[in-house]
């Protein structure tokens, strides 16, 4: 199953080394489409349904940085059963129910900062770098510019 994480100090090594898997641990939060949402948004097309979980996740990951900061928010390749609903996390809410790792594919960072992102009444516009490309999303991340 795809889920979205924002980035925690810890996936920062995993990052720098492209291509790595991250590691969850049991209870690590994260947004993701299940079951549950198809079901509750039986006319939406599955591609609208991912936007509005990775923007759930992005909107988390601008919440916990600096306002002057971009977010970074991972998607990954998660084993359906190493998930389960989350108490907290709205209708895409999901976290991992035991220790387990997903396959990166790919990274969003936001163009805008916190601030800006939050000034500004749209959905945060989010740059896509491919699995590979974990130390260029970090360089972006940082305030360098996209090529």
């Amino acid at each position: 199953m795809r889920i979205y994480l924002p980035l925690t100090p810890a996936d920062r090594p995993v990052l720098e080394r492209s291509g790595s898997d991250v590691e969850l641990v049991a209870g690590r939060a994260a947004w993701a489409v299940t079951a549950e949402v198809r079901a509750s948004f039986p006319q939406e097309d599955e591609e609208d349904l991912e936007y509005e979980a990775l923007q759930e996740a992005t909107h988390v990951a601008l919440g916990e940085v600096a306002a002057a900061s971009r977010a970074l928010v991972i998607a990954l390749d998660v084993p359906e059963r190493d998930l389960a609903p989350a108490e907290d996390g709205g209708a895409y809410g999901v976290a991992a129910s035991r220790e387990t790792s997903g396959r990166i594919a790919s990274f969003h960072v936001t163009e805008l900062s916190a601030a800006a992102a939050e000034a500004d009444d749209t959905d945060p516009a989010l740059l896509w770098f491919d699995a590979a490309e974990g130390p260029r999303a970090l360089e972006y991340l940082a305030g360098g510019t996209p090529d």
